[in-house]
């Protein structure tokens, strides 16, 4: 089964309109492919979570930096309200980053995932389709255990911590200021 995302686009059954640029960074630390995509308006929002402990993640005037890099096996996804506040961090697991032959960036998503909150908690997340990829031939036990690897190996590195996100899409979001 094929997942491929790409970089900039948006969920069309949520959003009514929005803008979005992509753009090369590469800088001697970070290198890969970052989009902003503005949220204008939206179909309806985007609210997780359990009753209770709802969290908006879209609505009217929010925005989703995204950051692709390269040689590395995930995806990260910043996502603020209207106030420029950071509401999470969203890693996805990838098979691949990469281009398409028209020269758009994606991602080949490997269904694990990670969110790191504001208050510094870091929620893994369905490690259990990424089990049933496994046991339906949908990923090979390589690249079961790659996706375990990788993710563990943020955690190590502390790119899932909020003093690296923090700094990281700070300087994103500068290159769209320019």
């Amino acid at each position: 089964m094929e997942r491929r995302k790409y970089l900039g686009r948006a969920y069309k059954d949520y959003y009514k309109t929005f803008a979005s640029k992509i753009i090369r960074i590469n800088e001697e630390d970070v290198k890969g492919y970052v989009s902003l995509v503005k949220i204008e308006e939206v179909n309806r929002p985007l609210i997780v979570g359990e009753k209770g402990s709802e969290i908006c993640l879209n609505d009217n005037g929010y925005k989703e930096i995204s950051f692709l890099p390269d040689n590395e096996n995930w995806k990260i996804c910043a996502m603020y309200d209207d106030k420029g506040i950071i509401i999470e961090w969203y890693f996805d697991i990838t098979r691949k980053n990469s281009i398409d032959e028209n020269g758009d960036p994606y991602c080949d998503d490997m269904y694990l995932d990670a969110v790191l909150m504001p208050d510094g908690r870091i929620l893994i997340l369905d490690e259990d389709e990424l089990r049933d990829a496994l046991d339906n031939g949908n990923i090979t036990q390589d690249e079961f255990d790659m996706a375990c690897r990788v993710l563990n190996e943020l955690i190590e590195r502390k790119i899932i911590s909020i003093d690296y996100m923090e700094n990281l899409c700070s300087r994103l979001l500068a290159l769209f200021e320019k």
